[in-house]
């Protein structure tokens, strides 16, 4: 509880409409009936629990108990996409009342490891919000630019993924994330500059599909892979942003939303810049075991702000940290404001302590991560307690960069490296000489959708790849397949191939070296109790464990930037 300013249009109500009462009251009644009532006037627009005074939470359940219906219909109502064309291309355009609606995708750069110290992670795939900002004006033309991350710390299937968490411990540690731009054009605030151009609702679409070109030019400038998405994969990003949840089986309550499948909610936060206290952003992550979606919206018209949005079971606001406050009574608001559509951040009243609005230099100190951190590889050698993390596969859906990795190790190494990337999202198809030698590691896992043997189990290809994210050729030659990623196994020492992006090459029984372009890093495998399970005993080396609930850590590479 707190005394803050007094509600400005109640109190104007009361101060108006309460003075010919008072007037009246001071008449009839002793002079401390009329000041005991004032008090208590006064105490209902000045008085604060949990961000309210009491005449807000009254207007806000209003509110709320009202417009609930009507949200509802904003949640089920299917998207209205078209693309449109520029001299650039095509980008897919959203119509949602005044506002059009276009997104970026931002693709990861999968040469940059992640690296995670004992109190922090460091990364150089960040998002630059310092060539955003300016970004913001469009030849005259004011956009808004959100940018909207989600993903998951692990794939929450199978037995194996409480096992990884030995290895991540209660680190941010995000296996499987995706990164967008939302680009959204207020028509109402730009139609004086809209109308000298043309009519609105010819020329508004395309100055936005040309923003949204311009603006990936501009960050593909600066190195990161950046594409306006057309309609069909604008209308796929959509349903990635609220995965695990259908948005008109949604219920709204005072403080979630509830979904019919169990355990699986729907609950939305703003971030309290002043309550960080040294954590990243990615801290967001460390909360909640389903999925998590982070908005932090730029607009020239005030700072920054920052939504935090958990899929998964319900969580209470007593569990997480301070800098995460409950949108209560918000929820469908909330949600709709991390969606590609005309509800923004800006829908949903700012505290009027001015914490939830950062200043661009606050920003700028908290790095937003692009891709993930992908699976841990191992500890760094000679520095047993940093770790190294480096995702296998490109994790973007629209156009997704092919990539070819050589393994020259043992088949028990391989086989780690490939059950970790089952667990951060890979979907692994075995073509192999050597069947038999998989079973085991097919079988404990135990979901075919997930890691399977190709065909036959011979190496022969039945055309079932076209749904793998990764196909391995185990000592068998590689051939062309759907699946983006080919790994190729083969023994100690056989030469590398030259295409390669990526080789990992066993130096002894408990060491590998990763080699990236202009860079190669030896690490020390490590493993969670109970992985050896899972693989091929034969030439099993005999890594150090990772004792049980341990937490993984990295040095920073020169240059990386913390973003936990």
């Amino acid at each position: 509880m707190r005394v803050g300013g007094a509600e400005r249009v109640p109190f104007a109500v009361l101060a108006v409409g309460g003075s010919p009462f008072l007037v009246t009251l001071s008449v009839h009644t002793p002079w401390w009936a009329g000041a005991a009532v004032v008090t208590v006037l006064l105490v209902t627009v000045t008085v604060r629990v949990n961000g309210r005074t009491t005449v807000r939470w009254l207007l806000d359940w209003v509110e709320f108990r009202s417009g609930r219906a009507a949200r509802a219909r904003l949640l089920a109502e299917p998207p209205d996409i078209e693309d449109v064309t520029t001299k650039t291309g095509a980008c897919g355009v959203r119509r949602s009342g005044n506002t059009l609606v276009a997104m970026i995708q931002l693709a990861p750069d999968l040469d940059l490891p992640t690296v995670i110290a004992d109190t922090s992670i460091y990364t150089e795939d960040t998002v630059p919000v310092d060539a955003l900002v300016p970004l913001l004006d469009q030849y005259g033309i004011q956009v808004d630019i959100d940018i909207v991350t989600t993903g998951q710390r692990v794939r929450p299937t199978g037995s194996y993924s409480m096992l990884y968490d030995q290895l991540i411990g209660s680190h941010p540690v995000v296996g499987d994330r995706l990164t967008w731009l939302v680009v959204r054009l207020d028509q109402e605030r730009n139609l004086r500059v809209l109308n000298r151009r043309g009519p609105c609702e010819i020329v508004a679409p395309k100055a936005l599909a040309a923003a949204a070109h311009r603006i990936a030019g501009r960050l593909r400038e600066r190195g990161i892979q950046a594409h306006a998405l057309p309609a069909a994969a604008l209308r796929e990003a959509t349903r990635l942003l609220h995965a695990g949840v259908e948005l008109p089986d949604l219920r709204e309550t005072w403080t979630r939303l509830e979904s019919s499948a169990p355990g699986r909610c729907v609950t939305s936060f703003v971030i309290d810049w002043d309550r960080l206290d040294g954590a990243g952003l990615d801290d967001c992550w460390s909360w909640n075991s389903g999925r998590t979606t982070l908005v932090v919206s730029l607009t020239a018209e005030r700072g920054p702000r920052a939504l935090v949005r958990f899929i998964g079971p319900a969580v209470e606001a007593k569990d997480l940290p301070d800098y995460l406050n409950l949108i209560s009574g918000r929820q469908a608001s909330a949600l709709l404001a991390t969606l590609p559509g005309e509800v923004s951040v800006d829908a949903l009243p700012p505290d009027e302590t001015g914490s939830d609005t950062a200043s661009l230099e606050q920003l700028w100190e908290l790095p937003i991560a692009i891709g993930p951190n992908g699976q841990i590889l191992g500890a760094v050698s000679g520095q047993p307690r940093h770790t190294l993390a480096l995702p296998l596969f490109d994790p973007a859906r629209y156009n997704p960069r092919r990539r070819s990795i050589d393994v020259r190790a043992q088949l028990s190494v391989a086989q780690q490296i490939l059950l970790r990337a089952t667990v951060v999202g890979a979907e692994v198809e075995i073509h192999t000489s050597r069947p038999q030698r998989w079973r085991q590691l097919v079988s404990a896992v135990g979901d075919p959708s997930t890691l399977r043997l190709a065909g036959n189990g011979a190496g022969h290809d039945n055309g079932s790849t076209s749904s793998a994210t990764i196909a391995v050729f185990d000592q068998v030659p590689a051939h062309a397949s759907a699946a983006q990623t080919t790994v190729t196994i083969s023994e100690p020492g056989t030469p590398r191939r030259r295409a390669a992006d990526l080789a990992i090459d066993q130096v002894s029984a408990t060491a590998v070296d990763v080699s990236i372009p202009m860079r190669r890093v030896r690490v020390d495998l490590i493993e969670p109790r109970g992985e050896t399970r899972y693989l091929d005993a034969a030439d099993r080396p005999a890594p150090p464990s990772a004792p049980a609930g341990s937490e993984v850590a990295l040095l920073a590479q020169p240059g990386g930037r913390r973003v936990s």
